[in-house]
């Protein structure tokens, strides 16, 4: 059995220079339901600014799962895992960002964000530690949902999508994708006439780009040095990377500026067919510059509301 498992990469140890973070009103704890909105959880940022929400298994919890649109199979720390009790399940090969790895596997029962519940899965087991959560959400269990990261009030809804029309307000830019593998990717975009691919991967602190992006806009003179970082796999490895800056990205109708991406050779890119075509990995550095972001899977659509006042163009200073 194989799961093509695309985890996000870590910002590890950057030497970039310090730039303001979009300060979230969540709690660094695990989130208690208890007289919480239905289906609304707080969110709660880790140390990189990667985003959990809290989540029961089995009746117990919640536990801090980390939401990543970029990994097509939920995962558990094999931590939580023991300390549940789970039934084992088989090994399977597991695709990160740094290479593919055997991982032994549990199965999860009886998943529940708040009220809602969420698909029984066959999850690999990771370290915590690399993690630095007890799981991951992936798309296996959020395809038939809605996903809302709302930045501004450190709120994350996931709810059943309403298939009437919905009616977007004049700050709100949505963004039609196609979907590969359980991924949403976006096609039409561009960096000064640069037409690229754009995956979009909640599960990463920061963008990330391949070879084939930075020698295209090496080309054009598009890109800013920054320095040399290290990118941390969820499974401990690390991946060398550079990390420099793109003064202007459109996605769809709406422009990010000064956008912060690390560029390297992941592993990502090569199990999706994007090594020779240029292509990023839209981390949480750009889509924190939203008031929020709401992702609809099933219906192919990214929804992006604008910080109040803000013309369709943003910068991605604000996150990086």
């Amino acid at each position: 059995m194989i799961l093509g498992l695309l985890l996000a990469a870590a910002l590890s140890a950057p030497s970039v220079p310090a730039r303001p973070v979009t300060t979230l009103e969540a709690t660094s704890a695990p989130a208690d339901v208890t007289g919480v909105q239905k289906d609304h959880l707080p969110l709660a940022p880790l140390p990189d600014s990667r985003l959990t929400v809290g989540v029961t298994v089995g009746g117990q919890g919640p536990f801090r799962f980390l939401v990543d649109t970029g990994a097509d199979r939920t995962a558990i720390s094999h931590q939580l895992a023991e300390r549940l009790g789970l039934a084992p399940g088989r090994g399977v090969r597991m695709h990160s960002v740094t290479g593919m790895t055997h991982a032994r596997t549990a199965a999860v029962r009886d998943l529940r964000v708040a009220a809602r519940a969420l698909p029984d899965v066959t999850a690999p087991l990771l370290d915590a530690n690399h993690v630095r959560a007890d799981g991951i959400l992936g798309t296996d269990v959020l395809r038939s949902a809605l996903v809302r990261f709302d930045f501004r009030a450190g709120l994350l809804s996931i709810s059943t999508p309403r298939r009437r029309a919905q009616r977007d307000g004049d700050d709100t830019i949505v963004v039609e994708a196609r979907q590969r593998a359980g991924r949403l990717i976006v096609t039409e975009a561009e960096a000064d006439g640069q037409r690229l691919v754009v995956v979009l991967d909640t599960g990463s602190e920061v963008t990330i780009g391949n070879r084939a992006l930075r020698a295209a806009l090496n080309r054009r003179r598009l890109l800013r040095e920054g320095g040399n970082i290290e990118l941390a796999s969820v499974t401990g490895e690390k991946l060398p990377a550079t990390y420099m800056a793109l003064d202007e990205l459109r996605i769809g109708g709406l422009t990010l500026t000064d956008l912060g991406i690390a560029f390297a050779d992941a592993h990502t890119f090569a199990v999706m067919g994007l090594t020779d075509r240029p292509a990023l990995l839209l981390g949480m550095n750009a889509l924190h510059a939203f008031d929020s972001v709401t992702i609809d899977l099933a219906a192919r659509k990214l929804r992006f509301d604008l910080p109040s006042g803000e013309a369709r163009e943003v910068s991605g200073r604000r996150a990086s």
